[in-house]
């Protein structure tokens, strides 16, 4: 294994001419967490041309750049010539007295994918603290690489670009340099960080960076991906190697400050799992005991409610394993409604504080007249700058979106509204969004689980509303069944087991036993009989609650025991609907 103070001083030569070795010590995770992490380390602690680190979304994909991968340089002054590779840097480099021979057959142009990752969208804090744990560890973290930094601010690169030496930059270069800054800082005065950062939910501690990648990879808008490279903050970025026929605003987006937007050039590229696989089995054989915990809390805070409890975690465990047509099968949106309780009107946020003590993405979207009026929620196209600009529904996988509508009043919705509110629809019907290219439009599919909160039915269309039923008691010592609820969460190993409970669970594999088909077509006749507005639509929703129930019990089989309990359930939540129609 190599140190965490080898890894610090590879450079983009030494990666080139140790190509396979590199890639398999980067094979290894524990040396990958050696890593420095731009989400985690302010930036001013990194020295231009380190390896890196950084997690994020694919915001935005630009076209194809061309570079020298290899190129021909020649000494003015000795006459030798030397060959450099141009991968991992933004331009090719060389000192005053040296000249590039364009026309040498030494030289090989190459073909580089670039795109915009984004710091994940909705991510919670008890993750970015997880992430950042280990530079908390030691205090001296931070301090390391700041001396690193300094240390080597005035040193050469261990290769072929001397120009990196300040000593030998002629003072006209410097003069140049300044000018460049200056121009640079003139420019960030007029372009807000939020605009060019263009986060679909605005964070303090979010960034953004431009990678540079040269391997083919499959990937695609709003994944999460975690990049290893070489970056870039040389402020002359902003400045060089630009197209002379951009515009203002084109020019400000793909070359904005290194100090606000910095260069990543990938070496690897790393796929996050989904699910910690080596605590799956441990999780699977206590899931009772888990899901009784999270039943617990979530009955509390739910005002004693056990039946919202029991869909909540269905829904909290809900997640697409198969598309058929318009079908999304898995998702599992759902509707709390009647939960007029007086003076708690904080009902809404504090249930979603406590979601997000759970899961690790979620975002709260309070919905007034006035937001769904004026929000933008899906992504555009901006031609003038040559961008996507992000809307609030440009969310990666398994995002859960808290829907708040207690504050909607009546009033004049705008044309701009009644597209929010279509958008909004397809989303938990379909689970796409639709992204507006200005001369087409295109639809993106999305994993989001929706959740809505309405005192009355939502709005919005939702298959699967649950009334709550409040306990008269639960109500009247509201605040402190919080207190209580917040205390039983203390216990850390708790509160793990539940958050890896969620994100085990939701993509573990299932059966349906071909045994009880006939069991569930007479049970689902006989619900009909009795509640004559079921379609068979609602057929399709109670397999799914069945599925997510066994799922929560920790089973991989529709039993008859799961089904039957899923058809209590829903047979109590029809009951409790207060007009049929509303089914």
């Amino acid at each position: 294994m190599t140190s965490s103070l080898k890894i610090l001083d590879w450079t983009p030569e030494h990666f080139i001419a140790n190509r396979t070795t590199c890639n398999k010590i980067l094979n290894n995770p524990d040396v990958v967490k050696e890593i420095p992490s731009l989400n985690y380390v302010p930036l001013h602690y990194f020295r231009d041309r380190q390896l890196v680190r950084f997690r994020g979304m694919i915001q935005d994909m630009h076209n194809p750049e061309y570079y020298f991968q290899r190129y021909e340089v020649r000494n003015t002054r000795s006459g030798l010539h030397e060959t450099r590779s141009g991968m991992y840097a933004d331009f090719a480099r060389c000192m005053t007295h040296e000249e590039i021979l364009f026309e040498s057959e030494k030289n090989c142009s190459a073909e580089r994918h670039t795109c915009v990752i984004i710091s994940t969208p909705g991510l919670n804090e008890w993750v970015k603290e997880k992430f950042k744990k280990p530079y908390c560890k030691n205090s001296s973290t931070a301090m390391t690489f700041k001396r690193s930094f300094e240390q080597n601010d005035h040193e050469a690169m261990d290769c072929s670009e001397p120009v990196c030496k300040k000593d030998k930059v002629s003072l006209d270069e410097e003069s140049k340099k300044m000018d460049t800054l200056e121009h640079n800082e003139n420019r960030q005065t007029l372009v807000s960080k939020e605009y060019l950062l263009n986060l679909p939910i605005p964070v303090d501690d979010g960034i953004a960076c431009i990678v540079k990648i040269y391997e083919d990879a499959a990937m695609k808008l709003n994944q999460i991906i975690e990049v290893i490279g070489f970056v870039s903050l040389d402020p002359l970025l902003s400045t060089c190697n630009m197209d002379e026929t951009m515009t203002e605003a084109e020019l400000n987006v793909h070359h904005p400050p290194t100090s606000l937007v910095p260069r990543l050039h990938a070496v690897k590229l790393i796929q996050p799992l989904e699910a910690e696989i080596e605590r799956a089995p441990d999780i699977m054989s206590k899931a009772k005991l888990i899901r009784s915990n999270l039943h617990l809390v979530l009955s509390q805070l739910l005002f004693g409610d056990h039946l919202a409890a029991d869909y909540l975690i269905c829904h909290l465990l809900s997640s697409i394993y198969m598309r058929r047509d318009y079908f999304c099968l898995g998702t599992y949106p759902l509707n709390l409604t009647h939960f007029s309780i007086g003076k708690y009107s904080t009902f809404a946020k504090d249930l979603y504080r406590f979601l997000t003590m759970f899961v690790e993405k979620s975002h709260l979207l309070e919905i007034t007249l006035e937001n769904l009026n004026d929000l933008a929620l899906s992504p555009k196209k901006d031609y003038d700058c040559n961008r996507l600009t992000s809307g609030l529904f440009q969310l990666s996988d398994n995002t859960h979106l808290v829907i708040d509508e207690t504050g909607l009043t009546t009033g004049q919705v705008s044309p701009a509204g009644r597209e929010n509110y279509n958008v909004i629809c397809d989303l938990i019907n379909f689970q796409k969004v639709t992204y507006d290219f200005k001369f087409y439009k295109m639809e993106y599919e999305t994993d989001i689980p929706v959740l809505i909160l309405s005192e009355a039915k939502s709005f919005i269309p939702c298959q699967n509303q649950v009334a709550l039923k409040v306990d008269a008691e639960s109500k009247d010592v509201y605040p402190h069944v919080i207190e209580i609820a917040e205390q039983y969460l203390k216990d850390e190993n708790r509160l793990a087991d539940i958050r890896q409970y969620l994100k085990i669970i939701k993509s573990a594999k299932f059966e349906f036993d071909e045994e009880i088909v006939k069991e569930v077509q007479d049970d689902f006749v006989k619900m009909r009989q009795t509640h004559k507005n079921v379609s068979i639509d609602h057929l399709h929703s109670l397999m799914i609650l069945a599925r997510l129930l066994s799922l929560s019990h920790g089973s991989n089989t529709l039993t008859t025991e799961y089904w039957k309990m899923a058809v209590q359930m829903e047979v109590e939540r029809l009951g409790r609907l207060p007009e049929k129609k509303e089914v």
